[in-house]
């Protein structure tokens, strides 16, 4: 292969110049205690809902999801339910959410070595804001990120009648825009179809990086496909599109 690396620049174009981590199934194995937050929810209603039903949602907001519950269900559900999953939810993630080891000592390698690198470090998260920095806190990342950006928080001023947050692209323009960063110099680590969709839409090189609950979703827009084993071997992969 020819082209960029993740420390040198191509002769033809400028180097990397951002990495941004998903968090949620990147960075913490949050997926499962979602799906509990759901379930416990939804029972409050006498909806019954398994974790078959919740795999193909995993990437998707809240608001997505709860629309997608109601369709499959063929309910109409009241909204009151979207507050007893983030009740429920919070609970579940102030009693320790479970890093994911592979992933967080990445990033602490990239943070450690990022001037080298020509780099910054990015975090775009379709959670709110609290929630993002509660995962982080517990798994000792909180300082690392030159930016943090919520899909629920920050996009006030997209406008889409389908909504904002991933697998719209508009999370991952705006984090390019806050740090100043061309769209096509950004690299992206996501577990999901909807988070590689909202990536390479927005001009990004999507790296796929699945786990246990996305294992079959559709990467085809990905650049790359990897396992959390290859990422000692990624540090000086050649990252050429």
């Amino acid at each position: 292969m020819s082209g960029n690396s993740l420390s040198a620049s191509s002769s033809n174009r400028p180097g990397i110049q951002a990495i941004i981590f998903d968090c949620d199934g990147v960075l913490v194995d949050t997926e499962y205690l979602k799906f509990l937050a759901w379930q416990d929810a939804l029972s409050h209603h006498n909806v019954e809902f398994s974790i078959e039903e919740y795999t193909p949602l995993v990437g998707h907001s809240s608001k997505a999801i709860f629309q997608k519950i109601q369709t499959a269900k063929q309910l109409e559900l009241p909204e009151a339910i979207l507050e007893l999953k983030n009740r429920k939810y919070t609970e579940l993630q102030n009693q320790g959410v479970p890093a994911i080891a592979q992933m967080v000592d990445f990033a602490h390698y990239l943070s450690a070595n990022k001037v080298n690198l020509g780099i910054q470090l990015g975090l775009a998260s379709s959670a709110p804001k609290e929630e993002i920095f509660t995962n982080l806190k517990q798994i000792g990342l909180d300082t690392v990120f030159d930016l943090i950006i919520s899909g629920s928080d920050d996009l006030d001023e997209y406008t889409d009648p389908e909504g904002k947050n991933k697998p719209k692209p508009y999370i991952y323009i705006e984090a390019a825009k806050r740090m100043k960063v061309s769209p096509e110099l950004c690299i992206v680590f996501e577990d999901t179809q909807a988070g590689v969709e909202a990536a390479a839409d927005a001009g990004m090189m999507a790296i796929a990086i699945p786990n246990r609950f996305t294992l079959n979703q559709n990467f085809s827009k990905a650049n790359r496909i990897i396992s959390h084993e290859d990422l000692n071997s990624f540090k000086t992969l050649n990252l050429a599109r």
